[in-house]
């Protein structure tokens, strides 16, 4: 062999490791504690600057030690993607009954909270919960995210524990997948991954990054200031599953994209970077058109989604999303903006089924607080098989109640809400602000709360309130029930239709007559609140429904 083999060898090998080139796939085992990693492990990393410094190959394993804690963020070299039969994979090593591994972005003096303990002590039943802090110092910057993969695919990230806290608000997210310019991105696995304590905003402030773009998971498309060379940019295949996030400010689980324009849509220019004027785009189709790229295959499923300051999930710009069983609840706790529990915006044919949402908030005279939202420029949402509870807004809300930023309305259209129990929530089980060909149907309404202040149907808002509520069974213990009222005028009744509900506890006819009533094609049936067993009916839904089996397991 040649005397100079093994020199030339070892060189190229440093240059790969600086990020001058790409080396074949490979584990890395990251070790952030005192001592480093063990003597003879592969690829041995002593912290995230140096992990950063690496560009990674398709294949490759990069395992962080289990009871240790980095600081500061993970966030992959350029050109680190993986491939379709070799993604990238993150995970754990070491003894299973070792904590899991942490990166925290934020500050390095904090106490623990091992059992959520210390930041639930602090919270109120009701009302708003501040931002529990588990700084002792801010002794660091606000980071961006504790995870940032920005311009790669081809990621599953697994086992890890994830927080960006500080004792003031910053622009703060747990993970960030970050696509800009890109093209599609495709293959997104989050796994057992705990995101908590991360302190965002709770209201928008000067600067690039709004409030609901702060929080636990984001997926988030951006486009750079500049218009030459952006690239029509997309997630997909993304999916988000059996992880816990836990008090963060402001959304649980979202994703975002600034190629979200279209007519009908949610308003152009939302995600424009600050400095960039919208673009003015009334009467131009084409260019329409080309701006709305929705992300496809989402799913998020199975995670559990609490103590959140804002919104609990959020899909936008997506086609047919999947958003199914994940437990959610203890949600709009501090934020200022209308918040509610899952909900899509600017998406068609989006499916939530099997949830539970309880425990959403609402904020006085504000509007929402309902656990399930089809928002400004959707079509076909499908809500159904869902269990909702105890929350403050109700059931669902119908939001076609804006512009699309070029002079329409943005619809929410032909969205279904199907089959679902919703047991004493609050206000209003149905809050409908502007609604094309909605459908209500089949659904099981139980109120066992003593005057507790609710009606089946709330309207709002000058645009039409199409909707038609079918075969639903609505049940009062107490008798006092009320159909429908108006939120504010001109709030529209009188395109509501009920056919074919039945409802008991509530007194016949009292407030089904007039010109604001619409009879559908079948008769409603209205039953004494005595003897009703209201218990029975609910186990009924949910042997049917077989929830048990299909609902959020740890």
């Amino acid at each position: 062999m040649n005397k100079y083999a093994h020199l030339f060898r070892a060189l190229a090998l440093a240059a790969l490791a600086t990020g001058a080139g790409q080396a074949a796939a490979a584990t890395y085992h990251v070790d952030c504690s005192a001592g480093g990693p063990e003597a003879g492990l592969e690829n041995p990393v002593r912290s995230l600057e140096q992990l950063n410094r690496i560009r990674f190959a398709p294949g490759s394993h990069i395992l962080f030690k289990r009871g240790t804690v980095c600081h500061g963020t993970f966030k992959p070299m350029a050109g680190s993607s993986g491939r379709p039969e070799a993604p990238i994979v993150v995970d754990a090593y070491g003894p299973a009954n070792l904590p899991r591994p942490a990166i925290a972005a934020g500050c390095v003096q904090s106490r623990r909270d091992p059992d959520q303990s210390y930041t639930e002590a602090g919270k109120p039943p009701t009302g708003i919960s501040p931002y529990r802090s588990l700084c002792t110092a801010d002794d660091g910057p606000a980071r961006r995210a504790a995870v940032h993969l920005l311009n790669v695919e081809q990621w599953e990230i697994n086992s890890l524990d994830l927080s960006n806290d500080g004792l003031g608000e910053g622009p703060r997210v747990g993970l960030l997948v970050q696509l800009e310019d890109f093209g599609a991105g495709t293959h997104y696995r989050i796994n057992d991954v705990y995101v908590h304590h991360v302190h965002g905003f709770s209201l928008d402030v000067k600067g690039p990054v709004m409030y609901k773009q702060t929080g636990g998971i984001l997926f988030d498309i951006t486009r750079s200031v500049a218009k030459e060379g952006r690239k029509p940019t997309r997630f997909d295949d993304v999916l988000i599953e059996n992880s816990e996030v836990y008090h963060v400010d402001a959304i649980g689980i979202s994703n975002r994209s600034a190629w979200m324009c279209r007519v009908g849509g949610a308003p152009c220019g939302d995600y424009l970077k600050e400095g960039e004027a919208p673009v003015q785009r009334k009467g131009l189709a084409d260019r329409t058109s080309i701006d709305f790229l929705p992300s496809t295959r989402l799913v998020i499923r199975n995670n559990k989604i609490h103590d959140i300051g804002g919104d609990g999930i959020i899909v936008r710009t997506a086609t047919a999303p999947l958003v199914e069983s994940n437990l959610i609840y203890d949600v709009w706790m501090r934020v200022a903006g209308n918040s509610a529990g899952a909900w899509a915006i600017n998406t068609d044919d989006a499916l939530f089924q099997y949830n539970e949402v309880h425990g959403v908030r609402k904020r006085g005279s504000m509007a929402d607080g309902m656990a399930f939202d089809a928002d400004l420029g959707t079509w076909g949402t499908m809500v159904r098989n869902n269990y909702s509870h105890d929350n403050e807004g109700g059931l669902m809300l119908f939001c076609g109640c804006g512009t699309d930023g070029m002079g329409n309305w943005a619809k929410a259209a032909s969205a279904l809400v199907e089959n679902n129990l919703s047991v004493n929530d609050g206000h209003r089980i149905v809050f409908i602000v502007g609604a094309e060909g909605g459908t209500v149907k089949d659904n099981l309404v139980v109120t066992t709360k003593p005057g507790l202040d609710v009606t089946v149907i709330e309207s709002a808002h000058e645009n039409k309130n199409e909707v038609t509520l079918s075969g639903n069974v609505i049940l009062r213990a107490d008798g006092g029930g009320k159909l429908a009222r108006r939120a504010e005028q001109p709030g529209s009744l009188k395109d509501i239709s009920w056919s074919g509900n039945t409802f008991a506890g509530y007194p016949a006819a009292a407030d089904a007559a007039g010109a604001d009533y619409k009879a559908g094609a079948q008769p409603n049936r209205t039953l004494p609140a005595a003897g009703q067993d209201l218990a029975a009916a609910i186990e009924r839904w949910f042997a049917a429904t077989d929830f048990a089996a299909k609902r959020y397991k740890p």
